[in-house]
């Protein structure tokens, strides 16, 4: 048996679940260090919840071992479970209990009040503890979801697609909490589908695609490595062959197409060699969009 300390908050070898003639997740290897956001990203069906509930002991794996916080995730369920938070991507909370209520339900087992930590969290993410869980909107749920999760120390959060029915003005509180959460020492696991919200929380990203890890890198290198698109507006317009021509010889730039007075293209990797062939020329605009997870993930 594992413990507290300098280990990893989860450690997952070969891991793999099935049900049945398919499969949930497949030969899985991920590390997730304290203090470290990590998102799971991925299409339904990737595998992102499975992973999730297998590292909770909600379900078993069929294959391999995870330990969580240095315990093993089977054998030492219940001591994995009295430090980490879960947030379900689908939370049911009874009706007719109060916000308040729904939190002491769902959270006295950590014998821990700490109620101005709460609410506080409450006031920041504008939600009313005194409502009843049956009078609250999907978003308002949600809010009561991350209060639930978010509140209590955890040294490990892992919380399947937190921001779903949340507004950008809340989607960027939570990000904000979640950093906290970070710096405080915790690990976060969490999933999601929106690009732009895993680019704003998480500091590296795994693909999962039909249960496998595709793809484990830091969000900036992700984004480094990927396709962005570009387009020069020359003062000239008798400019726009050369340009072109000038431009698709230079390495990593692809898709240039010369039309409407404008030279767009598609080009990956440093940028300095296309900024000095360009600077031959004068242009009155040269524009190269931000590179996102979406368009990244997508390349």
């Amino acid at each position: 048996m594992g413990g507290p300390g300098t280990v990893a908050a989860i450690q997952a070898r070969s891991l793999w679940k099935s049900y049945g003639t398919s499969r949930g997740i497949t030969d899985i290897d991920l590390d997730v260090a304290r203090g470290e956001i990590l998102a799971l990203v991925g299409a339904n069906g990737a595998g992102k919840t499975t992973f999730m509930r297998v590292l909770l002991d909600f379900i078993r794996p069929t294959v391999g071992a995870v330990t969580v916080l240095g315990f093993d995730s089977v054998r030492d369920s219940v001591e994995v479970r009295r430090r980490a938070t879960y947030l379900p991507g689908e939370l049911v909370i009874p009706r007719q209990l109060t916000g308040l209520q729904a939190y002491d339900r769902f959270t006295f087992a950590r014998g821990e009040g700490r109620m101005a930590r709460v609410h506080a969290l409450a006031e920041r993410l504008d939600l009313d503890l005194s409502r009843r869980v049956g009078d609250l909107s999907k978003g308002n749920k949600q809010k009561l979801g991350l209060l639930i999760s978010l509140a209590p120390p955890a040294d490990l959060l892992v919380l399947d697609e937190p921001t779903s029915g949340l507004d950008p003005l809340v989607q960027r509180i939570f990000a904000e909490i979640v950093e906290e959460r970070a710096e405080e020492g915790a690990a976060v696991l969490l999933s999601s589908h929106v690009m732009s919200e895993v680019e704003q929380v998480a500091r590296r990203v795994a693909l999962l695609r039909d249960g496998r890890v595709a793809v484990v890198d830091d969000v900036d290198a992700i984004r480094a490595r990927s396709r962005r698109r570009g387009r020069i507006r020359p003062r000239n317009p008798e400019d726009l062959p050369a340009i072109a021509q000038a431009i698709a010889a230079v390495p990593g730039v692809a898709d240039v197409v010369a039309d409407g007075g404008v030279v767009a293209f598609a080009c990956s990797g440093d940028m300095d060699a296309l900024v000095k062939r360009v600077a031959d020329f004068a242009v009155t605009a040269f524009d190269i969009a931000h590179a996102d997870l979406e368009d990244a993930f997508f390349a």
